[in-house]
Formats: structure tokens, C-alpha cells, sequence
């Protein structure tokens, strides 16, 4: 796990691609977004959500996101997972509780894959987008859009969420600029 002044060291694919995996975590759904650096500019290459079912145990919901992103991530092996740091509101301590179980999850999917994994702040994610760490979800959605030429509407603000930050993992990292 890679926080504020971290050092990274990318082998990147031999003609110096790299993909990285946005990964908005939630009990009930987790957004994804792969995104792939090109010569010029990013693609995004897949996303969506991984979705649980409310009537369910907790375990049984953990594993469907674990085996669901397992195949996501053996299917695109990525070069980074970047992830949301999420903030709780002291109001619901349970939310915080699962929200920390389903982060868990998705770290241990990353470490056994030896994947690295950066956490990015939500207002980070917003300025490196839009210039504003104040932006709104349709601000968000239109430069997404934009910034990987996507013709269609976003379907889910979940997946829009990821993509977005899969975008600003690798702008960090200095593989894509916009």
C-alpha cells in the first residue's frame, strides 16, 4: 500500500503500457473501472459494478466481490489497483464496519495478485479531473467522458467513480497526462 510520498517503481508491459484498476468500494455494490494507458491519452477498457444481494450474509457478500474482482483482476492484470480513501460519518458505525471489511477484501485480492495498491482521496480524484476538489458527480461524469473519449452515458456513478480514480492513479504515477 502506497500513501502520500510514496515511491514507485511501474514494469510496465514491454511497449511501456500500463493499466490500472479503480476499484470504489461498497457492500452492496463495488464500482470498477480498468483504464489503460495509450501513446497519446487513456482507454478505458472495461467497468461496472460488482453487486451483492442485501439479503444475504456479509461473508456470502464478501466473497462474491472477492471472487468477482479475482477474475477481473487475472483477467486484466493490471499494474495498480488504486482505491478510494473513504471517509465514515461517526453517525454510522456500521457502515464503517463494513466498508472496512469489503476494503479488506479487496486488499487481499491485490496482495495475493502482488498488485500495488494506492489510496487516493476523494477530493484529490475531483481536483485532478476538474480542477476543483468540489466538483459535482456530473462534472465528474463529463470529464471521464472526455478525458477517455467514451461516447455513451456512464451507467453507474459507481463505476464512474472508479474510472475516475483508476485516471488519477496513473497520472500519479506519471503514465498519463491529459
Amino acid at each position: 500500500m502506497y500513501r502520500d510520498g510514496w515511491l514507485f517503481l511501474f514494469l510496465c508491459r514491454g511497449n511501456g503500457i500500463m493499466r490500472a484498476i479503480g476499484i470504489d468500494p461498497g457492500l452492496a455494490m463495488t464500482g470498477f473501472g480498468v483504464v489503460e494507458t495509450l501513446p497519446r491519452g487513456g482507454k478505458a477498457c472495461e467497468w461496472g459494478a460488482i453487486r451483492t444481494e442485501a439479503g444475504h450474509p456479509v461473508p456470502t457478500r464478501l466473497k462474491t466481490i472477492y471472487d468477482e474482482l479475482g477474475v477481473l483482476l487475472l483477467k486484466w492484470q493490471p499494474d495498480l489497483l488504486v482505491i478510494e480513501d473513504v471517509f465514515v460519518l461517526k453517525q454510522f458505525p456500521k457502515a464503517a464496519i463494513q466498508l472496512g471489511e469489503v476494503r479488506g477484501v479487496i486488499y487481499l485480492s491485490a496482495q495475493e495478485r502482488k498488485i500495488p495498491v494506492l489510496e487516493v482521496k476523494p477530493t484529490e480524484v475531483k481536483s485532478a479531473l476538474t480542477g476543483s476538489g468540489r466538483a459535482d458527480k456530473e462534472q465528474m461524469k463529463k470529464m471521464i467522458r472526455q478525458i477517455l473519449g467514451i461516447e455513451d452515458p456512464l451507467s453507474s456513478s459507481h463505476a464512474g467513480d472508479a474510472l475516475a480514480l483508476a485516471l488519477t492513479g496513473l497520472s500519479r504515477s506519471g503514465s498519463l497526462r491529459w
